[in-house]
C-alpha cells in the first residue's frame, strides 16, 4: 500500500493558479501548497516563470482580467508552459461549490489551482497581437456608441438653445471618433492576408455589415474549425435544456460570447430585409408559433453556421451552393 501511495504521489500532476491584479501576481502550486507573490512587472514575471519552471508545473490557470493577464499569459506560453485562461464566473461558482466564501488574492490563486486540477481547462495559445489590438478598438467603439446614444438622448430632452448646440458638437465629435476607430480596424485587418480573406468572405454574406464582420473576426477566431453545435454554444445561441422527470422546461439561450451574440442578432434583423432565404425561414418559424425574438435568434444561429461553413470552405457566399464534383 505504501508503495502504491508513493507511486500515486510521483504521478500526480503539478498544477498552479495565478491571480492577477494591477500590482501583483499571486501564485499557488498544488499539491505542494507553495505560494509566491511577485510584482506584476516584466521583472516579476521572469521571477515567477523561473519559480514555475523549477517546480516543473504541468498546467497553469490564469483568470481572465481583460488586459492585466495578457503579459504574463504571453510570457508563460512563450516558455512552453501550458496555460489555461479561465472564466472568472466559473471559478467563482466553483469556489462557492467548494464552500470557499472568503476572497483574497492569495486564496484566489489557490482556488484557481483547485479549479484547474478538478476541471482540466483547455489550454489555447495567446491570440495574435493584431487581434488583441482589433478587440481593444472594437471595445472602444462600443463605448463611443453608448456615449453618442446618451448625448442624443440628452439633446432630445434639452430646451436650452446653447446646450443643444454644445451637445450637437459633442455628438459630431464622437461620431468622428467612431469613424476613425472603424477605419483603423479595417486597416489592421486588411494588412493581414488571413484576416483580409475572412473580411472578404464574411462581408459577402447578405446582412453582414462592416461592424458585424469586424466583431466576428476579432472575437471568434475559431470560425471555420467548429462543428454546428460547438459554434452555437460558443456564441451563446444554442438553446439550453431545462428538463426534470416528466417536466419539459422552456429552452433558453445562456452563456457564450455576448459580443458575438449581439452582433449576430443585429445581422438577423438586417437579414429579414436583404436575405430571401432567411426571411422565408423567419416567417415559417412565426407561422409555427415561435415568438419573434426566438425566431430572430434562430436566424442568427443560421448566419453563424453559414459563416463557419464559408470560412471552412474558403469561399464567398453565393445565392446557390456550388455543386461538388
Amino acid at each position: 500500500m505504501q508503495g502504491k501511495e508513493a507511486s500515486e504521489q510521483e504521478t500526480q500532476k503539478c498544477i498552479a493558479g495565478i491571480d492577477v491584479s494591477k500590482n501583483w501576481l499571486d501564485a499557488h502550486i498544488l499539491p505542494s501548497s507553495e505560494s509566491l507573490r511577485v510584482a506584476n512587472t516584466s521583472v516579476g514575471i521572469r521571477q515567477l516563470k523561473r519559480w514555475l519552471l523549477k517546480h516543473k508545473v504541468d498546467l497553469v490557470a490564469v483568470e481572465a482580467t481583460g488586459r492585466l493577464h495578457r503579459e504574463v499569459y504571453r510570457s508563460l506560453a512563450a516558455s512552453q508552459i501550458a496555460v489555461a485562461v479561465t472564466n472568472p464566473y466559473k471559478v467563482r461558482m466553483f469556489a462557492k461549490a467548494a464552500g470557499i466564501a472568503a476572497k483574497t488574492d492569495r486564496l484566489d490563486a489557490k482556488v484557481l489551482a483547485l479549479f484547474a486540477s478538478a476541471m482540466s481547462p483547455v489550454c489555447r495559445p495567446p491570440a495574435p497581437q493584431t487581434l488583441e489590438a482589433i478587440q481593444e478598438l472594437i471595445t472602444a467603439r462600443a463605448s463611443a456608441v453608448k456615449e453618442r446614444t446618451a448625448l442624443k438622448n440628452q439633446r432630445s430632452a434639452a430646451t436650452n438653445i446653447f446646450l443643444k448646440a454644445q451637445l450637437r458638437q459633442r455628438i459630431n465629435q464622437v461620431a468622428g471618433h467612431i469613424r476613425a476607430i472603424e477605419k483603423e480596424c479595417l486597416r489592421l485587418i486588411k494588412a493581414n492576408a488571413g484576416l483580409a480573406r475572412r473580411l472578404a468572405i464574411l462581408t459577402s454574406i447578405p446582412s453582414f455589415g462592416t461592424v458585424v464582420t469586424m466583431t466576428l473576426i476579432a472575437y471568434m477566431s475559431e470560425l471555420g474549425t467548429m462543428t454546428i453545435k460547438s459554434a452555437g454554444a460558443l456564441a451563446g445561441l444554442a438553446p439550453v435544456a431545462d428538463d426534470s422527470g416528466e417536466r419539459q422546461g422552456f429552452r433558453v439561450i445562456w452563456g457564450g460570447r455576448t459580443k458575438i451574440r449581439t452582433a449576430l442578432y443585429l445581422a438577423a434583423l438586417s437579414a429579414q430585409s436583404c436575405n430571401n432565404d432567411l426571411r422565408a425561414f423567419y416567417r415559417r418559424l412565426l407561422e409555427k408559433g415561435k415568438a419573434p425574438k426566438a425566431a430572430r435568434l434562430a436566424v442568427a444561429r443560421k448566419l453563424l453556421i453559414l459563416a463557419n461553413t464559408l470560412i471552412a470552405e474558403d469561399r464567398l457566399w453565393q445565392p446557390t451552393r456550388p455543386q461538388t464534383a
